[in-house]
């Protein structure tokens, strides 16, 4: 797959995914009989990871350091579930305080609702009322 169509398909731009090539992140991509990189699977689901990871709150300094733990085998493999266990934890008490950041929103909006209702009510005067 080209790499236009490897942005389109996960929303990045070229220059990203040349970045993630560069900071050695994805390993180096086969080139076609044309000469352009030709994006199989295996790159594919690394740029997933990438973007999850990403999202997920991690640099891309321990992004590296994952895929570097990868890349030295299998005796790798309980240091990388703990970065992806510490990120994990950290992503749960983030989302617990958008949580309560959220229900407080909604609760003043609630009471900015009411507010308004009430003064509604208050400034009702059905004998002014034009037909």
């Amino acid at each position: 797959m080209l790499i236009s169509k490897v942005a389109k398909k996960f929303d990045l731009s070229v220059d990203t995914i040349r970045y993630y090539e560069k900071a050695g992140l994805i390993d180096p991509v086969a080139k076609d009989a044309s000469g352009n990189k030709d994006y199989q699977e295996k790159e594919l689901r690394r740029i997933n990871f990438i973007k999850c990871m990403k999202a997920a709150g991690l640099s891309i300094e321990n992004i590296r350091n994952y895929v570097d733990l990868f890349h030295e085998g299998l005796e790798t493999i309980p240091r990388r579930k703990e970065i992806l266990e510490n990120q994990l934890v950290e992503l749960v008490a983030k989302k617990k305080e958008l949580d309560e950041t959220i229900a407080y929103l909604r609760q003043k909006i609630e009471n900015y609702e009411q507010t308004l209702i009430k003064r509604e009510i208050e400034n009702y005067h059905p004998d002014e009322e034009e037909v």
